[in-house]
């Protein structure tokens, strides 16, 4: 019997996991045509879909409620140049990430600026739900590219994640 249960769970996790960019294909495609002066070689992919998310719901009693995740996708391309440099601030990501969902719309939540690398974490909202349904965080240096996109109906998981600082908000301390 434990042989059954773990040849299911073994069969549920690696059916809902590719180690393809297939999903980030179109953000990268529309980032190279932005910054046509680099080139994009994939490193590493993996997608996670929502068997994965449910099998830890399982395992933790459904206590952080992962079951709300659709997907995870994550991909690590090298950054190659034509020898100039490239500059980041020609990217308009909010416009990139719509080749991906054109049904959401994306707003830059945090974005970091340094000389070599710039960050970027965007939400994609529902407007007609008025949901969290994806974000995505986007990594650029001279090197490297690194892209994350999370689905799902997000605003429950936030909510979680936000629940322990519930009752602080306003509160400063410092050493």
């Amino acid at each position: 019997m434990k042989n059954l249960l773990g040849l299911l769970a073994f069969i549920t996790l690696t059916s809902c996991m590719s180690f393809s960019d297939r999903p980030l294909r179109p953000i990268r495609d529309a980032i190279t045509a932005q910054l046509p002066e680099i080139h994009l070689e994939k490193e590493f992919a993996i997608s996670i879909g929502s068997g994965v998310f449910n099998f830890l719901d399982i395992l933790t009693f459904n206590e952080a409620d992962l079951s709300d995740l659709d997907t995870v996708h994550v991909a690590i391309y090298e950054v190659s140049s034509t020898g100039r440099g490239f500059d980041f601030s020609k990217l308009d990501l909010e416009q990139t990430l719509l080749a991906k969902d054109p049904s959401l719309h994306w707003d830059t939540v945090v974005r970091v600026r340094k000389p070599d690398e710039w960050v970027w974490v965007l939400a994609g909202i529902d407007l007609d739900r008025n949901s969290l349904e994806a974000i995505a965080v986007v990594v650029l240096n001279a090197s490297k590219l690194v892209l994350i996109h999370v689905d799902g109906d997000l605003s429950e998981l936030l909510e979680y994640a936000m629940a322990p600082a519930r009752g602080h908000t306003g509160v400063l301390k410092s050493g």
